[in-house]
């Protein structure tokens, strides 16, 4: 607790480059805060990092997720299930998807979802859905929000690469090939 507390406190004071004080009271317990205290000593922050993407290009076959701009608003496009590299079994060709979109979806903008080349339904607004005849083998799924009268592309999501496993029951009265 204490510690998401001192997260908190020296995000606040370096995104407003408010003073931050440190104190230890009676019962050796710590506190921080950004008004001085008797016995308080002053907190020096160093400067918050920052990273800057490249621009996103315009070409629908590019494959890296655009950091989100400023006419965007977007943060993030991830496909959180199937995880990456997950294997599933005997799912009977039904494979539920979920994507995770930061900030929310936009009004005026919809989700793309492809699975292995080819375009899936997935319902306006919504961000999972239910794929069908997804069968043994390894598969890849990429995702991204564009908008809906331009088709500009907003956001792209690394492709997810997963593994579908079939449990084989040998049929009775059949027996294994011989090497």
């Amino acid at each position: 607790m204490r510690s998401v507390l001192l997260l908190a406190v020296l995000a606040l004071g370096t995104a407003q480059a408010a003073e931050v004080y440190r104190w230890v009271d009676r019962d050796d317990v710590v506190h921080y805060s950004d008004q001085w205290q008797p016995g308080a000593e002053k907190v020096q922050l160093r400067s918050a990092t920052t990273y800057s993407s490249p621009k996103a290009g315009s070409s629908a076959e590019q494959t890296s997720q655009p950091a989100a701009s400023a006419t965007t608003g977007y943060q993030s496009l991830t496909i959180t299930s199937p995880a990456q590299e997950e294997v599933l079994w005997n799912i009977g060709g039904q494979l539920r998807v979920a994507l995770q979109v930061s900030p929310a979806l936009q009004p005026g903008d919809r989700l793309r979802l492809w699975l292995d080349g080819t375009e899936q339904e997935i319902a306006p607004g919504a961000t999972s859905t239910q794929l069908t005849d997804v069968f043994r083998g390894v598969h890849t799924l990429k995702s991204q929000v564009e908008s809906e009268s331009s088709g500009a592309v907003r956001i792209r999501s690394e492709p997810t690469t997963f593994v579908v496993r079939q449990t084989s029951v040998p049929q009775p009265g059949t027996a294994p090939p011989r090497p």
